[in-house]
C-alpha cells in the first residue's frame, strides 16, 4: 500500500501522532486534507484579549494585527 492509503486508514489522532514521521513527505491533496481535518482535535480559539498593550510613544499603530 502507498502512504496515502495508509493515512486514510488511520482513525484516531493518537495513531497518527505515533506514525507522523511515516507521512512526512506525503502530498497534501483534498482527500488527505479532509481526512486529517476529521481526526485532528478541534482547538479552542479564544476571541478575547488577555491583556491590553498601551500604545508606545513614537510607534506606528498597526491595525488588524
Amino acid at each position: 500500500m502507498n502512504q496515502k492509503e495508509e493515512l486514510l486508514k488511520i482513525t484516531t489522532y493518537e495513531e497518527f501522532d505515533r506514525r507522523r514521521e511515516e507521512f512526512r513527505g506525503l502530498k497534501m491533496d483534498e482527500d488527505v486534507k479532509d481526512h486529517l481535518s476529521k481526526i485532528f482535535p478541534k482547538c479552542y480559539g479564544g476571541k478575547e484579549e488577555l491583556y491590553k498593550t498601551r500604545p508606545q510613544p513614537g510607534k506606528k499603530k498597526i491595525i488588524g494585527r
